[in-house]
């Protein structure tokens, strides 16, 4: 496997969340105002799990802690090319059998300047 098939493959079982940072504002009549904070206010992020020979997953892990900071493109499960970063300390490692490994990990979606 090569890191570019790595990089567009969807892993697993995929659990996206969709995220909004706004700012919420209560008044004591029982109104809301809402408004967007900043020009890239949405964004997901994806709980991922790929499973395979050791061999294979340290070439996976490798990828993946390479780009903690440093943003790559993906592919979501939607078919949405966008840019994603490795969650910090979201990389886990379980060896399930001999010489298989079910490695887990977290993309959450970045923005190019």
């Amino acid at each position: 496997m090569t890191i570019d098939r790595f990089m567009w493959k969807t892993m697993g079982t995929p659990k996206g969340t969709d995220t909004s940072n706004i700012n919420e504002v209560s008044f004591g009549d029982g109104y809301t105002q809402l408004s967007s904070n900043g020009i890239n206010n949405a964004s997901e992020s994806w709980e991922l799990t790929y499973t395979g020979r050791d061999e294979e997953i340290k070439e996976v892990r490798t990828f993946l802690n390479s780009h903690i900071i440093k943003s790559f493109k993906w592919i979501n499960p939607y078919g949405e090319e966008k840019l994603y970063r490795v969650v910090n300390k979201s990389i886990e490692s379980e060896f399930v059998a001999g010489k298989i490994v079910s490695l887990s990990f977290k993309f959450i979606q970045s923005y190019a300047p």
